[in-house]
């Protein structure tokens, strides 16, 4: 279990804090989504049930838009508030996505039951549930980092400079 929660974010630069996203964050999360894609490929030729085709649609569309955003991120966003902290930008494109993605795992967390596994579901898809929540709450504390802290971060370096 991390102990992310001691970390106080307040005090750390744009600079730190996108530093902080890509190096410890997106790395991570993209190394997990790989490697869940191969357990649910797996998974999908030992149980060709409907619920485990429907998770593996789902959590591929989900793999897609996280990728794209963190390499929007790496190679637009972070890269023009290190390099023009002082220049608004318009954060609302960037939201939209994270509402994307916050709608993709809510729909995974409908299949997967709420995360409460079932007595019903073999050992492998209980792992799936297991890997799937974790990669949930990782995801989630990225845009909780981003939405809470770097936009505040940015919003008032802005507007000090104007």
């Amino acid at each position: 279990m991390h102990n992310l929660h001691i970390i106080n974010y307040h005090d750390f630069s744009v600079d730190e804090l996108c530093h902080y996203l890509e190096d410890r964050h997106y790395t991570q999360i993209l190394a997990d989504m790989d490697s869940i894609q191969k357990y649910m490929v797996s998974l999908a030729c030992t149980d060709g049930s409907e619920v485990v085709e429907l998770t593996n649609v789902i959590f591929r569309k989900l793999h897609m838009e996280v990728k794209q955003l963190f390499t929007k991120d790496s190679i637009l966003l972070f890269p023009h508030l290190k390099n023009k902290p002082d220049v608004l930008i318009n954060l609302e494109p960037v939201n939209l996505i994270h509402q994307k993605i916050s709608g993709i795992l809510l729909q995974l967390r409908k299949l997967m039951n709420n995360y409460v596994q079932q007595p019903t579901w073999s050992n492998q898809f209980k792992i799936c549930c297991n890997e799937l929540y974790a990669l949930e709450q990782s995801i989630q504390h990225v845009m909780y980092i981003k939405e809470n802290f770097l936009w505040t971060k940015i919003n008032t370096n802005a507007h000090h400079e104007c």
